[in-house]
């Protein structure tokens, strides 16, 4: 089993972290944690030796149970934050994904195939104001459909 690209140092953590933006009928999928009040792009872990694209492939298979193509790489983002009071460093690769026709989009929440951790949900593109997803200019890239090659929060 290859190991996740992550290591801690005392409250200090770094993740190489892959993720998918999938849009379908004009909705974006996004997850969040159970006990979160934010929302993310799907994704997890990159592994050693693994590619970014490799990795989001693999989570959309383990989080969802659906074949995932990568269409397009989009982002790499450096991202300062606290989360449980641990202090991250991550850097992350966006990818365009397309998933199987098995996915369609609802109106409801739900959840994937792993359990009751991580909680789904279909977004209408021009919605995305009304949810808090981060990073935060995540929004305004997804809904101007304008990339930049990298971006951080620390500027």
């Amino acid at each position: 089993m290859k190991m996740d690209i992550k290591f801690t140092v005392g409250q200090q953590r770094f993740n190489h972290r892959a993720a998918a933006v999938i849009i379908k009928d004009g909705h974006l999928l996004i997850h969040r944690n159970v006990r979160d009040e934010f929302w993310a792009l799907p994704g997890g872990r990159v592994r050693l030796m693994e590619s970014g694209a490799e990795a989001v492939i693999r989570e959309i298979k383990e989080e969802l149970g659906l074949k995932a193509e990568v269409t397009r790489f989009l982002a790499v983002q450096e991202n300062f934050f606290t989360y449980e009071d641990v202090s991250f460093h991550e850097v992350g690769f966006y990818y365009e994904v397309n998933v199987s026709d098995d996915m369609t989009v609802t109106s409801e929440d739900f959840f994937g195939v792993e359990g009751e951790e991580l909680i789904y949900r279909y977004v209408p593109i021009d919605q995305l104001q009304s949810v808090k997803l981060y990073p935060e200019k995540l929004t305004m890239m997804i809904q101007s459909g304008e990339w930049a090659p990298l971006f951080s929060n620390d500027v």
